[in-house]
Parts: structure tokens; sequence; C-alpha cells
């Protein structure tokens, strides 16, 4: 009973750190990109339309990508679904990195379809395997991608800045999915179903008649414009107003470390609370107030 026992809580250490690796790619193989986007616009000679294309492109692929998350993981298993979409953010960063403009814009797209399955089937994942303990490991989660993406914005620069250039620095974050891959190899020999189907009276009525889903669609939509959009521009802006390559990269991990933060207190919070409602609008003030700052 007692070895039962250790290869349970061996099983499920291992499982939890396969989960908050995997965080780690989510967000910093993105955002990493945005301090060095200025070296990039020079070298290929962009403007700042095609610029704003290329921060898109993820963006895009979250909305073609997400929806078709729950069926490929259906199909293959959820833990074979991760580790491709690990793979998917690989060779997307490879591309992105090879100093093509095409390419450019190319894996950068390939990186955001891996990231749409990882933030579907990653929060699924945490839901049918820990059922007791979500609001705790969503902050573990959120932590996790706060800092890893902090660590990445800070990073970027000083390595283009000692040789590598830009398409160095790029691929200095694969080191995240490689970590990823090697510690959720484990996993791969259960192909057991995510939780990701909706409750039984959501799903008889369709959740496009819900208000509550439109509500929380809009919520969560407003919140990503705004990060997304102050990620992806924050490190040009310092620039243009007089901040170093360095000071600007160094900043934008300051904002990524920022969002981590709630991580810490987050899980405690969501398991007292019934109604997050006035987290919701409190949050939504804080919105407002960083805008007019």
């Amino acid at each position: 009973m007692t070895t039962f026992s250790s290869a349970s809580v061996k099983k499920h250490g291992l499982l939890l750190l396969g989960i908050l690796t995997i965080a780690t790619t989510l967000r910093v193989t993105f955002t990493g990109a945005a301090p060095l986007l200025d070296m990039v616009r020079a070298t290929f000679g962009l403007t700042t339309a095609q610029t704003g294309v290329l921060t898109t492109l993820p963006l895009l692929a979250f909305a073609v990508v997400s929806p078709m998350a729950a069926g490929i993981a259906r199909r293959f298993g959820t833990e074979r679904s991760l580790f491709g979409a690990l793979i998917i953010i690989c060779a997307g960063i490879a591309l992105r990195s090879a100093g093509s403009a095409s390419l450019l814009y190319i894996g950068t797209a390939i990186i955001g379809c891996g990231i749409a399955m990882g933030n579907v089937l990653l929060p699924s994942l945490i839901k049918r395997d820990f059922p007791g303990q979500v609001a705790r490991l969503t902050g573990a989660y959120s932590l996790t991608m706060g800092v890893a993406a902090a660590i990445g914005s800070v990073m970027v620069v000083p390595v283009a800045l000692h040789g590598y250039g830009w398409q160095g620095a790029l691929m200095a974050l694969m080191i995240f999915p490689v970590v990823a891959l090697l510690l959720w190899l484990p996993q791969l020999a259960n192909h057991a179903p995510a939780n990701l189907s909706a409750n039984a009276a959501l799903h008889s009525r369709g959740i496009w008649t819900s208000p509550l889903a439109w509500q929380v669609t809009m919520y969560l939509g407003i919140n990503s414009l705004i990060y997304y959009v102050i990620i992806g521009w924050l490190p040009s802006i310092l620039i243009s107003y007089g901040y170093s390559e360095a000071q600007a990269g160094s900043l934008h991990g300051l904002l990524q470390l920022a969002t981590a933060i709630p991580g810490l207190f987050i899980g405690l919070m969501l398991s007292r609370l019934k109604d997050q409602r006035g987290i919701a609008v409190l949050m939504a003030m804080l919105w407002c107030l960083s805008a007019v700052g």
C-alpha cells in the first residue's frame, strides 16, 4: 500500500511539474519577441503596419485553432496533443529565427497555433486530474507563466547584443518548450481525454445562447485586447521615449512579473469566494486606472 501511494505521489508530482513547465511556454515564446521588434524592423525595413501584423498573427491563430483543440484532444488524447503543441511551438521558434522575413511571419503564426492548443488543453487537464485543487493550481499556473515571461523579456536583449543578434535571442527562447517536452515524455503513456464538455444543461441549449457565456467572453476578450496591445508595443514605446533596448526589455519584464503576482493569492481567493463578480469589477477599475496613468 505504501509502495502504491509513493508511486501515485511520484506520478502526480511528475504530472504537476510537466503542467507547470508547459505553462512557461504559453506566454514567453510570444511576448519574448516584443523587446526585439525594433531590431527586427531595422533588419527587414518593416513598416509600423507590417510590424503590427507580426504581433497580431498569434492572436489570429488563437481564434482559429482554439475551437479545434478539443476535437484534437478527443482523437489523440490530451497528453499527446499537448506534446504535439510543444513540438509545433519549437518548429515555429526555429522558423521565426531563420533570418527570413517570410519565415518570420510563418514561424510566428505557427507559434500561435501551438500556444492556442496549450491554452485550451492545459486548464482542462488540471480540472481532470486535480479536481479538488483547480483554484490553487490555476494560481500556480498563472504565476509560472508570468515569471517565465518576465525572464524571457529581460534576457532577450542582452543575448542579442552579445553577438547573437535578434535571431539568436529568439532561438534562445526554445529552451522553455524543449525542457517542457523532456518533462512531458512520461505522460505520453496516458491517453485519457480531458474534461472538455460543458454541463448537460448548458450543452442542451447551446453555449451560443448563454448570456453568461457571452458576458465572460466579452470580459476576457477585452482583457486580452488590453494585455496584448500593451505587451506587443511597450518596448517600442519606451525606446521612442529614449530608453535603451536593454532598459525597455527590463521594464517589459517587470510588467510581465506584475502579471504573475496575482498567482500568489488568486487560488486562495477563488476557493473562498462564491461570487467572482466583485473581483471582475475591481480588475476593470484597475484597467481604467492604468490607462489614465
